[in-house]
């Protein structure tokens, strides 16, 4: 019998399981030159859909250009580094582009939002920016795509204030399982990026180990591991940090199951929790 996989055009043969990134920043400047030959790989390589999240008002448009341009997923937020004292006029213009765009099926979470205790620049006005985006998620129904770094007592605490029905993804999730099972019980899935593929990056590897795949998504956050030019990880990738193969490989090694096994059920999560 033909398997969802084979069913979807995946060929465990040449590694092409067909895969959602979860969370690429495919509309960043760095890829102005050369986006129309990556997006060519990623599809070639099984790519059948992506998500490209916002980070910053000023950003929005050109993202929403390159979402429409390829076909892809995208969202609208503000990223904790870019929580300014304008942040009010953010929000403004973030509720009336909601208001505008609620009808478009492109448009399927609100972030990147979160809080990032590391970025003390724009500490004070994270709080206040974060609690706004969560209730304009709750006012539309829409899931959020959340960073959190070293402040996850704060986050856990607004997300459990600002309960949202389709709950959200915990993007570049670095953490043990009793973290995981905080965000898994509060209704979020885990992002899992290019840190599991560190060697360095144990206890996250314990944790996956555990983690029944259910709650998981997996994503490149493309412009980051572009940013740190990962030189192990392009020469496994032919030059262009296509690391989703390379997560649902090392996911199935940890957790002994098949690449096909893991490659479906990340798939559904992602659907489900976009509602793609």
């Amino acid at each position: 019998m033909m398997s969802a996989a084979d069913k979807r055009g995946g060929d465990v043969g040449d590694n092409r399981l067909t895969v959602i990134d979860s969370h690429v920043h495919l509309d960043f400047g760095e890829f102005d030159a050369e986006r129309e030959l990556l997006v060519e790989r990623l599809k070639a390589s099984g790519l059948k859909d992506a998500v490209i999240p916002g980070v910053s008002a000023s950003q929005w448009p050109k993202l929403q250009a390159v979402a429409s341009r390829y076909g892809f997923h995208y969202s609208l937020g503000v990223h904790p580094w870019y929580c300014t004292a304008d942040w009010r006029q953010d929000i403004e213009n973030l509720s009336k582009l909601l208001d505008e765009r609620g009808g478009d099926p492109k448009l399927v979470a609100i972030g990147e939002c979160g809080l990032d205790a590391l970025h003390k620049a724009s500490w004070e006005a994270q709080l206040p920016c974060f609690e706004a985006q969560l209730q304009l998620a709750q006012q539309h129904d829409l899931p959020v795509i959340l960073h959190s770094v070293k402040a996850h007592n704060e986050v856990l605490a607004l997300l459990k204030r600002y309960p949202l029905t389709r709950g959200g993804v915990i993007h570049g999730f670095y953490g043990s399982m009793q973290l995981a099972q905080r965000y898994v019980d509060a209704g979020y899935y885990l992002g899992i990026g290019h840190l599991l593929l560190e060697e360095k990056a144990k206890k996250l590897q314990e944790t996956l180990v555990k983690l029944p795949l259910e709650h998981l998504v997996i994503e490149t956050d493309l412009a980051l591991v572009s940013q740190v030019k990962k030189s192990d990880l392009a020469d496994k990738t032919g030059g262009s940090s296509l690391i989703l193969h390379l997560l649902i490989e090392k996911i199935a090694k940890l957790q002994k199951k098949s690449n096909v096994l893991v490659s479906e059920q990340v798939f559904l999560n992602t659907l489900q929790l976009f509602d793609l």
